[in-house]
């Protein structure tokens, strides 16, 4: 098993952003970031490039938009593997369809359009609506870019992922 490393910092002022969006939108968290090991801020100096990104946040196309549900858990069963995780946002459409947001805060456009994927498919299945219905987006706070892959996997091509080559 791989040993635990500790986090980076863009990762712990990724955790800082995500905990001051669940307290904007109202939502509690059961564990505070600095109680999970491995996840607390040390070593986070720098308030005002976190005040810029919240400012960045707020002028943007999420700032005014009130989500649904801000760090839902799932657990989905796919190929035999239990993947767990939370989606950071999910919004309800104006066409009574969903989008999955993550927010990233790094300064480049490098998300894996796997993790939307993945997010997709649980949210579809939590809701026991089609995925069809349900979108998914990256959206890049620092340049304020919401992008939304085209064309991506669904539960059985995840699946067929997991499984390798046959």
């Amino acid at each position: 098993r791989p040993m635990p490393r500790q986090p980076s910092a863009a990762a712990r002022f990724g955790t800082r952003f995500h905990a001051w969006v669940e307290a904007r939108f109202g939502q509690q968290s059961l564990l505070d970031p600095d109680d999970l090991p491995g996840r607390g801020d040390l070593g986070i100096d720098d308030e005002d490039d976190l005040r810029a990104l919240i400012a960045r946040f707020e002028s943007g196309p999420f700032g005014d938009r009130v989500p649904h549900a801000v760090e839902p858990p799932f657990a989905l069963v796919l190929a035999g593997q239990v993947v767990r995780g939370r989606i950071d946002a999910v919004y309800a459409e104006p066409d009574g369809g969903w989008l999955v947001v993550d927010w990233k805060t790094n300064r480049g456009q490098t998300a894996d359009p796997l993790q939307l994927a993945l997010y997709r498919v649980a949210w579809a299945e939590l809701t026991g609506v089609p995925l069809g219905q349900v979108g998914a987006a990256f959206h890049y706070v620092r340049s304020g870019e919401t992008v939304r892959p085209a064309d991506l996997p669904d539960r059985q091509a995840l699946e067929q992922l997991l499984r390798g080559p046959v």
